[in-house]
């Protein structure tokens, strides 16, 4: 952002480039965010018709604080019909959220915005209000991960409003559509249906570890799945982009394509980056229509490697691909902004200390030494926090001196309200994502639909 700016200088450059610096800057530091916020409404004047302009809108209206309600006043007319300014303004009370939910209910702005009140009304403990909230958009004309979002806190908005049998009803529909993840997961244990139940450490009783199911392309085109079907991924790939050129996928059946061509060529970091989008552009997906694209967003990776990590340090191996899959898509050479290395993103000084001398940055990106003190790491904390799956997952990405200033006695009775609760919206997210993978796995390996 820095750089591009002071080569363009007070000039503006094309739409396309005022697009791309402008959402740059508002990811740096010091006066960065604000030079991006004036470069985003500078385009919506300029070129307030084009995709871009609608774009640079959506980004505004995702500025943090009341503020950003004098950014979107500032857009041109039209722009401020568009769902998410309408969006962001509804949530901050500035006009009537139905009306926004009638008008756009397929726009993720929408998704957004209900999710957002409701998850309000739910840490309040309104109860009647998150539900009626939770009633409006329709679950099936949302994609599966917030679709079975949705009929979760309904369910558990329902029980606690003394309607177990709708909330019954809600959680029975949520695992018809989806019976994985960490709304999967959720669903069977208020059901009271955890058989068997979510393993963190290993047990002797559980299957091995067993490698990826091989799963036909379906591309539809025959060259390119006869290709797939022969084991010549690179030769599919090439043929792939042969086809498309320099096009991005935006639906979800190229998408789901592209990204498995991706993985196969070895390229994880971007393959399962595809393959979530489109999870989440796919509406209205069941299993067993959406079972092939699980299985695909749930590989095995560094088997071994992780097993025998995972014996070592008595945990589940199962634990280690659900943490490194969130950590780092099994890409062994990356590295996070915050320093941490590796396929589970084991932070310098933390390997030193488990290892007992100083670990070189090259020798974490080594799969072996990565996975065996990434593995010491959670057993550790699995320990400190004697075997609770949240507080432990929540430590590794926030660290245990944070998450021992969130224990309360919501932990115990409503974990999921606890979870929603974090004050780290990063971690939130992680840990609901690894717990969810975690059940992927293991359930993936014994059941379908």
């Amino acid at each position: 952002g820095a750089g591009a700016l002071s080569g363009l200088g007070p000039r503006r450059g094309s739409v396309g480039t005022e697009l791309a610096l402008g959402r740059a800057l508002l990811k740096g530091t010091s006066t960065q965010p604000a030079e991006g916020e004036k470069r985003l409404l500078g385009l919506s004047r300029h070129w307030p018709t084009s995709p871009e302009a609608a774009e640079a809108a959506r980004l505004l209206s995702e500025r943090p604080g009341p503020a950003a309600l004098a950014l979107l006043a500032q857009l041109p007319p039209a722009l401020r019909q568009t769902a998410p300014v309408q969006a962001r303004q509804a949530f901050e009370g500035e006009r009537a959220w139905r009306e926004v939910l009638a008008r756009w209910p397929v726009d993720p702005a929408s998704w957004d915005l209900s999710w957002e009140l409701a998850r309000q009304r739910l840490l309040k403990r309104e109860w009647a209000q998150a539900a009626a909230i939770l009633k409006v958009l329709s679950p099936d004309r949302l994609p599966t991960p917030l679709a079975v979002r949705q009929l979760f806190w309904l369910g558990f908005a329902e029980q606690r409003l003394g309607q177990e049998e709708q909330a019954r009803y809600h959680w029975r529909q949520l695992l018809q559509r989806s019976p994985w993840g960490y709304y999967g997961w959720r669903a069977v244990v208020r059901l009271g249906e955890e058989r068997p139940p979510l393993r963190l450490k290993a047990d002797p009783q559980a299957a091995p570890l067993a490698p990826s199911v091989w799963q036909p392309l379906g591309s539809g085109q025959p060259r390119l799945d006869r290709l797939w079907r022969l084991d010549q991924p690179l030769e599919a790939w090439e043929e792939w982009r042969h086809q498309r050129g320099s096009r991005t996928p935006m639906a979800p059946a190229p998408l789901i394509v592209e990204g498995r061509l991706r993985q196969g060529v070895g390229d994880d970091w971007m393959g399962l980056a595809q393959l979530e989008q489109a999870q989440l552009r796919w509406i209205g997906a069941r299993c067993p229509v959406a079972l092939p694209l699980e299985r695909s967003l749930h590989p095995v990776r560094h088997g071994a490697t992780f097993a025998g990590a995972a014996a070592a340090a008595g945990l589940d191996p199962t634990l280690l691909l659900a943490v490194a899959k969130q950590e780092s898509r099994f890409t062994a050479g990356v590295a996070s902004p915050a320093g941490a290395i590796g396929l589970l993103q084991v932070m310098p000084a933390t390997a030193a200390e488990l290892a007992g001398a100083p670990v070189s940055e090259d020798q974490l990106r080594q799969p072996e030494l990565n996975a065996e003190l990434g593995a010491r790491y959670l057993a550790l904390l699995l320990r400190q926090w004697q075997g609770n799956p949240f507080l432990t997952i929540a430590s590794y990405n926030a660290g245990p001196g944070a998450v021992q200033g969130w224990r309360n006695p919501t932990l115990e009775l409503e974990p999921e309200l606890w979870v929603e609760a974090i004050p780290y919206p990063e971690t939130r997210l992680y840990a609901k994502k690894v717990l969810g993978n975690l059940w992927s796995y293991q359930q993936l390996s014994v059941r379908g639909c």
